[in-house]
């Protein structure tokens, strides 16, 4: 089975109540988030690859008035994202084939998700073609030698 089919079927099924059980909003989390609100105003498009269940960045960033978009490849989290937050834009999609304009969004991010891309490269590079010239591209590298990752 490869890293794509794993994600959307076998381990969405584990991450529906794990970020919040496991992991909750972090002060990591909240550094990051409070980076993006420094440079980005409200108001503005932002994407949250890899979005999951909304918890907690998109959820957070709606609820301080930006446009938040989400995508991530297993339908099973957007249905709950959609079911959590409303007015997320969120969709099933593919990471390194992001079905959205060039240029299009503020700040595009991805939290704690880009160990689990079969081709980082070219998500990155997707990230790199949605983001409007002198906007925001922000995310972080797990540490595979994680026992939590592992």
């Amino acid at each position: 089975m490869d890293r794509k089919t794993y994600m959307r079927d076998i381990y969405s099924k584990f991450w529906l109540s794990a970020r919040e059980k496991e992991y909750g909003f972090l002060t990591y989390d909240k550094v990051l988030c409070n980076y993006i609100i420094k440079n980005i105003k409200p108001g503005e498009k932002i994407l949250e690859v890899a979005i999951g269940t909304g918890f907690p960045f998109a959820d957070y960033f709606q609820k301080k008035g930006y446009e938040v978009h989400g995508i991530d490849i297993a339908p099973i989290l957007i249905e709950k994202c959609k079911n959590l937050n409303s007015k997320i834009i969120c969709k099933t999609g593919d990471a390194e084939n992001l079905e959205y304009k060039s240029n299009y969004f503020k700040c595009v991010y991805c939290f704690h998700s880009t160990f689990y891309f079969q081709n980082i490269t070219k998500v990155i590079t997707e990230m790199l073609r949605t983001v409007e010239t002198n906007g925001m591209v922000i995310f972080d590298i797990q540490n595979r030698n994680n026992k939590k990752i592992i």
